[in-house]
């Protein structure tokens, strides 16, 4: 199956995987601009996909948890996708993508299984997530969570396997991620392409598109204007 994916819950991240055979992707970690890196990388790697004679059977978009102006730009951009594609649009638990990549090689390696993602939440929280291992699809099976969390109360825990940027923002309270290679603090698009192409190959049901807001938004419209607005 090809999937093209968008994340930009954390990260800005465009990918498309053939299987789970990369093809293209386009990840800019420091990522501030989502909407003007994400239409750019997304024509790219689909120029890329058509070069080998390579046509999406499916767009998939990280619905989160993250920050909620930065999810709405890669959703909005999927579902433009896919609609100029002709193909259906999914939603992945953004987490779930992070949560992949820490398991796919659990097996070999006799790694625990059991895996907490904590992700930068803003306003000094994590937002964190709990896996118990995989499935019988290869999929991550979530334990607990997500949640908006501070790092106190994460560290209560006592996470075995520590893996996303949370750790390392708050290192001193959580202790060191598990591997500080940018890939592995953020979600990316080829790891949610990936986990897409695993979960519709073997006849799971993917989630919508509704964003995985964990929180309001830092903006909201004064009270004067809500009234004036109804």
């Amino acid at each position: 199956m090809i999937v093209v994916a968008i994340d930009t819950s954390a990260a800005a991240s465009v990918a498309l995987v053939d299987g789970e055979r990369l093809i293209a992707d386009r990840t800019e970690f420091a990522a501030r601009r989502h909407v003007e890196f994400v239409g750019p990388a997304l024509a790219e790697v689909l120029a890329e996909g058509r070069a080998e004679g390579l046509v999406p059977d499916a767009v998939v978009v990280g619905i989160g948890p993250g920050p909620f102006t930065g999810l709405r730009a890669g959703i909005a951009a999927g579902i433009g996708a896919a609609l100029g594609i002709g193909v259906p649009v999914h939603g992945v638990v953004s987490h779930d993508a992070l949560a992949l990549r820490a398991l796919a090689d659990t097996a070999a390696t006799g790694a625990a299984t059991t895996v907490t993602i904590a992700t930068d939440a803003r306003r000094r929280e994590v937002y964190a997530t709990t896996y118990s291992g995989l499935d019988d699809a290869g999929l991550p099976v979530p334990a607990s969570g997500p949640a908006a969390l501070f790092p106190a109360d994460l560290a209560e825990c006592r996470p075995a396997r520590r893996v996303g940027r949370g750790f390392a923002l708050y290192r001193d309270v959580l202790g060191d991620p598990e591997d500080e290679d940018p890939n592995a603090l953020d979600p990316t698009a080829a790891w949610l392409a990936r986990l897409a192409h695993r979960a519709l190959s073997s006849g799971r049901a993917l989630r919508g598109t509704e964003p995985l807001y964990l929180r309001e938004p830092d903006a909201k419209p004064s009270a004067r204007r809500e009234t004036l607005l109804s």
